[in-house]
Parts: C-alpha cells; structure tokens; sequence
C-alpha cells in the first residue's frame, strides 16, 4: 500500500486550498467557545470503555478460530478472512482505517518531510506481492518529482506532486497496483502471514527447547495442532 502512502502524503501537503481550509477551520476553533473539560472526558472514556470492550470480545472470538501453524497460504487466508469478519462483527475500524492512521502518525512524525516518510514506509514494508517490484520505481519517481520540480517535496510544490502523482498511476498501471481491491487483500495476507510465521517460529523454538532440556525425541505435527490465542 506504498503507492496509497504516498497519495496520503499528497493529499495532506500539496492542494493549497486544502491547506487554507485547515488554517481557517484552527482559527475558527480558536475563537469559538472552549468545551466543557467534563464532556471531553467523558467522550475520552467513553471511548476507551468501547475500544476495551471490543478487544475483549476479539480475545474471546479468536478462541474459536484455530492458527493455522502449518503456514500454508489457503490455511492462512482462511484465517484472515475469519478474523477480518470477526472485526467487522464487534466493529472494530476497518484494517485501511487502522493503516490509514498509521500512515499519518509516520508523516507527522518525519516533520511532514516527504522523503523522509517514504524511505520510512519502504524500510518497514513486508517484502512480497505486487509492491516488493515497485519499491525501487517509487523512489526514483520522487527523486525524478523533485529534480524535474526544483525542490524537495513540500505543501508548496505543485509541480513535484502534479509530476510524481502522474508518475505513480504508471507504476500503478504497470504492476496492477490500480486494482485497490487487489492490493487491499495482498496487504492483508501478507500482514497475517507474517503474523502466523512468528508464531509458527516461537512454537518451533520452544519444541527445540523441551527437545534438548528433556533430552527427548520431540516430533510434533504441527497440522495437528490446532492453538487458539487466549
């Protein structure tokens, strides 16, 4: 969801009247009337009583839902599937909200300083599916936005977001990363494969553990097993 990350960058930095509306909307709240500490407490509470709530029926639905430790693919989209539905049920935010979020916090985090965020997204991608092929292409399109620009990305550089958003949808049209619906399931996959992987590395290393303090002839069938997360 690289290219996507960018996008946010885009749509957070470079429209000026995007950038005039938030300063109006700050001023705005500025001179209106302070709220009520006590309402904002409760609505801080209130949402943290729900966001407990919600985890603790997660914890007690993914007791139904076996791990599948044998990291087979269908196994592991099966699962995905079975968790992400389980989410949707007790409405916990939607998996591209949760990233969505996580991609502000990272743009915040580098000054809104777009090279920074991009290199920090690309260090930290899973590698696989469409987006591993297109990891190089992205970073050359921004180094190609800034030179054909003048400048290094910023809120005031149209002319780098104009070139590297009409150098994105090539990428995107060359990998079929325009496919959102593609690239959504592909990011989920490979966040839980990833996720099972662990599991599956932990429960190996704690059978070679008991292997070798016991002395004895160890060999699980990890199809067999069928853990649960409590």
């Amino acid at each position: 969801m690289l290219a996507n990350s960018l996008r946010t960058a885009s749509k957070r930095l470079a429209p000026a009247s995007a950038r005039v509306l938030t300063q109006t909307e700050q001023l705005t709240r500025g001179f209106a009337a302070p709220a009520q500490p006590a309402a904002e407490e409760d609505e801080v509470l209130a949402a943290f009583r729900e966001s407990q709530q919600q985890y603790q029926q997660l914890m007690q639905g993914l007791q139904s839902i076996n791990l599948p430790l044998t990291g087979d693919d269908a196994a592991i989209k099966k699962y995905a599937a079975e968790v992400e539905a389980l989410k949707k049920k007790i409405g916990m935010p939607d998996v591209e909200e949760v990233i969505s979020a996580e991609l502000d916090y990272k743009l915040a985090c580098t000054g809104y300083n777009v090279r920074l965020f991009v290199v920090d997204v690309l260090s930290t991608m899973m590698d696989g599916g469409s987006m591993e092929a297109a990891k190089a292409e992205l970073l050359t399109a921004l180094d190609e936005a800034e030179r054909q620009s003048g400048g290094e990305l910023s809120g005031s550089n149209d002319k780098g977001w104009e070139i590297l958003t009409r150098k994105l949808g090539e990428i995107e049209k060359k990998y079929g990363l325009a496919d959102k619906s593609k690239v959504r399931d592909e990011a989920i996959f490979e966040m839980y494969k990833s996720h099972i992987h662990q599991l599956r590395d932990t429960v190996v290393a704690d059978i070679n553990k008991a292997r070798d303090e016991d002395v004895a002839d160890i060999q699980p069938n990890l199809a067999a097993l069928k853990p649960k997360l409590t």
